[in-house]
């Protein structure tokens, strides 16, 4: 529901001007109380009638038999709200911020179920949409190529001599030479890394970095470093010493999974379902360009980027988007 996130009080207000523009309370002229009678309206409050025509609209909607007993609740109901209705109105909400808001949602959701929501209950895919999406999207139904990699890090300030980055380097081929002769079946770099590794998070784990994603940039990895952990081609294969801005590195190809994707007959369902999806962002799309070429719109952007915010609004994160 549109409304679900406004205040009761306000919810009431604002469902019940809608009712109000809608003709449920009708604005004839004011009906003394004495005026009511078989032929004339069910009740009157606040001098606004409730017309027989409103009563029996509003029992079909709700449906089923209407025995007396049930007669009696509805019309209570539709006083109760009423009445209602009239204090908050003589109180002033309809002028209040939430109530306003409410409304102007309510109005929006309302206008996209008559002009959108028909339009978009006829979308489908046909079969030849939906291979042709599957084709030009084949990342979406798959998984990527992954590597199981281990690393060796010997650390380097830019502060350093030139000197002492020379014996670092020759320390990285020492650790590389002994990489190279550990005996076949040693998880990553074993105590290769215990003895000479300087990144903490994997050194006592053997140096393993545990599975990467291809093409997935990782903020903790030197583009250098990744770039070389994916050249590798062989399971066991130890790359030569990698020069990176923070050090000196040696890395290893543990393990490699090749990319897959699913075939278009299990994924057929979901394939409709996205064309779909597109079809509707593009009819969405299209009904705002219609309406902005007919009603105008100015935007300040330069205002825009002036717009601070407190630093407790900022933890608090974005609310809920309001809701159709």
């Amino acid at each position: 529901m549109i409304l679900k996130n406004i205040r009761p009080e306000f919810l009431f207000v604002a469902v019940s001007l809608l009712f109000t523009v809608n003709g449920f309370a009708e604005t004839a002229r004011p009906v003394s109380g004495a005026a009511v009678s078989a032929a004339g309206p069910l009740a009157v409050i606040n001098g606004k009638p409730i017309s027989i025509e409103n009563f029996r609209s509003e029992m079909e909607r709700q449906r089923g038999a209407f025995d007396a007993n049930r007669k009696e609740e509805l019309l209570d109901s539709i006083v109760r709200s009423e009445l209602l209705f009239a204090a908050a109105r003589s109180a002033g909400y309809e002028s209040d911020p939430e109530v306003i808001a409410a409304v102007k949602q309510a109005m929006v959701g309302k206008y996209l179920r008559d002009n959108l929501d028909p339009k978009l209950a006829q979308l489908k895919a046909t079969d030849q949409e939906a291979e042709a999406y599957y084709q030009s999207h084949q990342a979406e139904f798959g998984t990527p190529a992954m590597v199981h990699a281990a690393v060796i890090k010997i650390a380097v300030s830019p502060k350093m001599s030139a000197q002492k980055k020379s014996e670092l380097l020759k320390r990285a081929e020492s650790a590389r030479n002994e990489a190279l002769a550990l005996e076949k079946g040693v998880p990553a770099f074993g105590k290769v890394a215990v003895s000479y590794s300087e990144d903490q998070d994997s050194r006592y784990r053997g140096g393993d970095l545990g599975w990467l994603q291809a093409g997935k940039a990782d903020g903790m990895i030197d583009k250098k470093v990744s770039d070389a952990i994916f050249a590798l081609k062989t399971p066991g294969q130890v790359s030569q010493v990698i020069t990176a801005p923070d050090g000196y590195y040696i890395v290893k190809l543990i393990e490699a999974k090749a990319a897959t994707v699913k075939p278009y007959a299990a994924v057929k369902d979901g394939v409709k379902y996205q064309v779909v999806q597109e079809k509707k962002k593009k009819i969405e799309n299209d009904l705002i360009a219609q309406l902005k070429s007919r009603i105008p719109v100015t935007v300040n952007r330069a205002l825009l980027q002036t717009v601070s915010q407190s630093d407790e609004v900022k933890q608090a994160g974005p609310p809920a988007l309001p809701k159709r």
